[in-house]
C-alpha cells in the first residue's frame, strides 16, 4: 500500500465540497478517485486490479489534489 501525506490546509479547504483526490493507477493503465470518509485520510483502489492506497492528512504535506500511484 502507498502512503503520502497531504496538507491540513489544503484538507480544510476541502470539506466544504466532496472530499477526494484524483488517482491516475498506474498499475492498470486508468483515472480513479479515492474518498476522505474518516477524515484523517483517503483511502481507495485500483478499480481494475484494487490494489489499496491511503493517502493521510498532516501539517508538513503537499497542496496537490492528483497523484500517480504506481
Amino acid at each position: 500500500m502507498d502512503t503520502i501525506e497531504i496538507n491540513t490546509e489544503v484538507a480544510g479547504n476541502l470539506q466544504k465540497r466532496k472530499k477526494f483526490l484524483g488517482i491516475y493507477f498506474a498499475c492498470c493503465n486508468v483515472y480513479g478517485r479515492i474518498y476522505n470518509h474518516s477524515g484523517t485520510h483517503y483511502d481507495g483502489k485500483c478499480p481494475i486490479c484494487l490494489r489499496r492506497l491511503k493517502i493521510r492528512i498532516g501539517c508538513n504535506g503537499v497542496s496537490d489534489r492528483f497523484f500517480v500511484a504506481s
